[in-house]
């Protein structure tokens, strides 16, 4: 059976396909309006470099130890701080201070700068999440670089470019729970309306078997009573 065939049995079996239609549409319209919208918000934080070159060692001198993360460059730490600030250590921090953990962080290709996307199921929390990862990227840049003790000026430091203060709501989990009832509702009354086709289909056949198995005795019984009425004399 292709999917022609299958709409058309739904069609032809409506009456039964039809009830469970009703409540999946009421289903559908009750779930949309106890489910609460999800808030997003989004940041970004460039990794800037230093801003005043090492100074060179002066003759006959060796030079010393520096910043390796100078050398490293900001987009490859851009990189190693995306893996610290989603840990789960990471993440337990931000929900400890009120946060969604399930943020996520993303790096602008042949750049430095970091994205944060958040959802959450409140707006302060939204808020707080965007302000924790802002505030760990900030950390962490700076302790990456701590044990190095470079001069001012001498290290990578980072630039807040958008906050992520604009906290949108979005009914896409919504919309997304509505599809699934809807689709399971249909599949059902598809179903359905196979199973009651099935019933109707052995019920008739069943009928037809009986109603031969009758008439073959009845011809059965008047083909005995032709022969037995020729035998009399």
């Amino acid at each position: 059976m292709d999917l022609l065939d299958l709409i058309k049995l739904v069609l032809r079996r409506w009456y039964a396909a039809m009830p469970v239609v009703l409540v999946t549409i009421v289903g559908t319209l009750a779930l949309g309006s106890s489910i609460r919208p999800e808030y997003k918000t989004s940041a970004a934080v460039v990794l800037v470099p230093p801003t005043t070159q090492v100074a060179a060692p002066a003759a006959g001198q060796s030079p010393q130890p520096g910043n390796p993360w100078l050398r490293v460059g900001e987009d490859q730490m851009a990189q190693a701080v995306q893996f610290s600030v989603e840990s789960h250590d990471a993440r337990a921090q931000v929900a400890a201070a009120g946060g969604d953990p399930a943020y996520e962080i993303g790096l602008v290709t042949r750049s430095s700068i970091m994205t944060i996307d958040v959802t959450a199921q409140t707006p302060q929390a939204a808020l707080a999440t965007v302000k924790a990862v802002i505030g760990l990227i900030q950390n962490e840049v700076s302790s990456k670089q701590k044990d190095y003790k470079p001069k001012p000026g001498e290290e990578i430091t980072t630039q807040v470019l958008d906050p992520g203060d604009n906290v949108t709501a979005s009914r896409s989990n919504v919309l997304r729970a509505q599809i699934v009832v809807i689709a399971l509702g249909f599949l059902l009354a598809t179903i359905c309306a196979v199973v009651v086709d099935a019933a109707y289909k052995r019920r008739s056949a069943g009928g037809r078997l009986a109603g031969r198995r009758h008439a073959g005795r009845e011809a059965a019984t008047g083909q005995a009573t032709v022969a037995g009425a020729g035998g009399r004399p």
